[in-house]
């Protein structure tokens, strides 16, 4: 981990919609982790096996915006350095992450930290490719992913349908660090879910290549095209196809192939609407870029927040008064560093 002091020139020469897109991620993943941990919140906060809410919206859009900034570091790290000390410096960082998740994430390593140091380890050789190699390589990781969880016992295990016992646990687990004790943790696809998330990563690199251009008419068709083309993808392989597929499931709890064409393309066109918003009507959400400047960090700190929020607030209280306090303190919290960050131009990179 370090941080970095930005000169004024360098935080105006940013682009307003990716820095908004990307506090917004944040904004999301503070509303989501906070509400869904009690019972009595709405179903849109919460995550599901059997359908798509709101929350299940938040995790790929942080793939996303992930992505464009490692398709932005790269960039900028092969024209200083070289391609190798480039993906050299790219290769720790997302080391980095992995210890991090594998640190906080006790018991479910599953999640959205890990799958993003996992998503960003493969990434990270074919993210100075063309975008065509880069969503191509994307396409074929998803479809082994997919192979792997309908015609395994991978996918039943993710469903709950199958029972691993130490005799019958895959070899996977046998190569990862007390893996035989994440058996019970079948979240985001287990420990090859990031195959599947590569997408929404990988779609996030071609993302800032669009944004890149700084040409109204080719942001907005490629946004809305990629957004489009990959949301019909998405609904189309969840339908049935007479005797040869029944419908596949479509959530981010297993993170199949339907849910990741669909979730990456209502990536496109929020950077769509977002582009449209604050680039193009000038318009600034509040708090979305100082939240945008340090993502990953206020990430682990929110996450540490909550972990330490549930011995206050039990996850079945019913009071709204204490539940609503305890989230205007969770985020005056999140907020106030992150703004204490953005006012010393201070980037913790990761």
């Amino acid at each position: 981990m370090s941080t970095e002091t930005t000169t004024p020139s360098v935080a105006k020469g940013r682009i307003a919609s990716i820095d908004q897109i990307r506090g917004y991620a944040i904004f999301g993943m503070l509303l989501v982790d906070y509400f869904e941990a009690f019972d009595i919140t709405t179903q849109q906060l919460h995550h599901h096996r059997d359908y798509m809410t709101y929350a299940d919206t938040i995790a790929p859009l942080f793939m996303f915006v992930v992505g464009m900034g490692m398709r932005l570091s790269m960039k900028r790290r092969i024209e200083k350095v070289g391609l190798r000390e480039a993906r050299s410096g790219l290769l720790k960082r997302y080391i980095m992450l992995v210890l991090i998740a594998f640190l906080l994430y006790t018991g479910y390593l599953w999640d959205a930290l890990m799958n993003i140091g996992l998503a960003g380890l493969l990434a990270l050789w074919f993210v100075d490719k063309k975008p065509s190699v880069r969503f191509g390589i994307a396409l074929g990781f998803l479809a082994v992913y997919q192979v792997i969880f309908s015609f395994t016992t991978y996918g039943g295990w993710l469903i709950g349908s199958v029972k691993y016992t130490e005799e019958t646990v895959p070899i996977i687990w046998k190569l990862i660090p007390i893996g035989t004790e994440l058996v019970d943790c079948n979240i985001n696809g287990g420990p090859i879910g990031h195959w599947s998330g590569l997408l929404m990563l990988v779609c996030g690199t071609i993302a800032y290549d669009i944004m890149a251009t700084t040409n109204t008419q080719k942001i907005l068709v490629g946004c809305l095209s990629w957004g489009v083309a990959l949301c019909l993808v998405g609904w189309a392989l969840r339908l049935p196809i007479g005797n040869i597929k029944e419908t596949w499931v479509f959530s981010k709890y297993y993170v199949t192939a339907p849910y990741a064409f669909w979730s990456s393309g209502l990536c496109f066109l929020t950077m769509a609407a977002f582009y449209v918003v604050c680039d193009m009507i000038k318009i600034r959400i509040p708090h979305m870029t100082v939240f945008g400047l340090n993502p990953l960090f206020i990430y682990i700190l929110q996450w540490c927040l909550m972990e330490s929020s549930h011995r206050f607030i039990p996850e079945d209280a019913t009071n709204w008064f204490a539940i609503m306090a305890g989230f205007a303190l969770f985020y005056a919290i999140c907020y106030g560093t992150a703004y204490y960050l953005y006012k010393k131009n201070i980037l913790i990179k990761l």
